[in-house]
């Protein structure tokens, strides 16, 4: 900061770039330098914004770096928030301080925030939103965790188990994204290589869907556990559409010991073996 003729100047402009920031009794403001169209700039800084006493140091920071460190701050509610001033379209914002999850909004690509609501892209935020990515956190009655959504983010496709449907019945299902970018259930995990009906994901195993069709009486199905490994949704895909897993798979006997063996379908693609 420097003075010249009583004027507390703070620094260059940032938004005209050729008139100065300086300091007066309500507020740091350009002391006259013009826009590239000739207008006169209007830049301006309050003193005191959501509860914080900006200082000429604040400014300075502000002004030179484009942004301040976080900081607490005030809302109209007089709830207390951490949050970050900024400099966005030739006036001072703030940046509040978001919980970001690991992977990218499946949509346009945003960060992910965990909200009051669940889980929204930045950009599905605010009365500008750009995008409709969101995801409820609770869903039939059941908790999307942070991890899970984290997974889902991430690309993998999860069986997650525990919902519970308007008649009181326990299901399982799969995360997935609708045309409108909410996010939804399908317990649908691919195409049964026996009938072409589809597999669905239940509690305990993976079952064609024509199951009970009294016309198709299909019995596909596999556990979803085998020899203690857990099976995938992704591996019960690579099964179905490939004839086996693309690895093999960790597996237990009952005395502990640990083999590795693949799943595979069988020669009349009626059954699943370890092969």
């Amino acid at each position: 900061m420097t003075q010249d003729n009583n004027r507390h100047i703070i620094g260059r402009c940032p938004i005209c770039g050729n008139g100065s920031v300086i300091e007066a009794s309500g507020a740091f403001f350009c002391d006259g330098g013009r826009m590239p169209d000739g207008r006169k700039c209007g830049f301006r800084i309050f003193r005191k914004i959501h509860g914080v006493e900006l200082d000429a140091a604040l400014v300075s920071q502000l002004i030179t770096e484009g942004s301040t460190n976080e900081m607490p701050m005030v809302n109209h509610s007089g709830q207390t928030f951490m949050a970050r001033f900024v400099i966005v379209g030739g006036r001072v914002d703030v940046r509040v301080r978001a919980h970001v999850l690991h992977g990218r909004c499946p949509v346009c690509g945003g960060r992910v925030l965990r909200t009051s609501k669940g889980y929204a892209c930045e950009y599905s935020l605010g009365r500008k939103a750009q995008c409709t990515f969101h995801v409820t956190g609770l869903i039939h009655s059941r908790f999307i965790s942070e991890s899970e959504m984290e997974s889902f983010l991430e690309g993998e496709q999860q069986v997650l188990d525990g919902f519970t449907s308007l008649d009181g019945k326990v299901f399982s299902s799969l995360l997935v994204v609708k045309d409108d970018g909410i996010v939804g259930l399908d317990s649908k995990v691919t195409i049964c290589p026996t009938c072409g009906g589809n597999i669905l994901a239940g509690p305990i195993a993976y079952n064609c869907s024509n199951f009970k069709n009294p016309e198709v009486n299909c019995n596909f199905s596999l556990w979803r556990n085998i020899a203690g490994h857990h099976v995938s949704a992704e591996e019960m895909r690579q099964i179905c559409e490939e004839g086996r897993t693309r690895e093999p798979l960790e597996l237990f006997q009952n005395n502990g010991a640990v083999y590795f063996q693949r799943l595979g379908l069988t020669p009349d693609r009626k059954k699943v073996i370890k092969i």
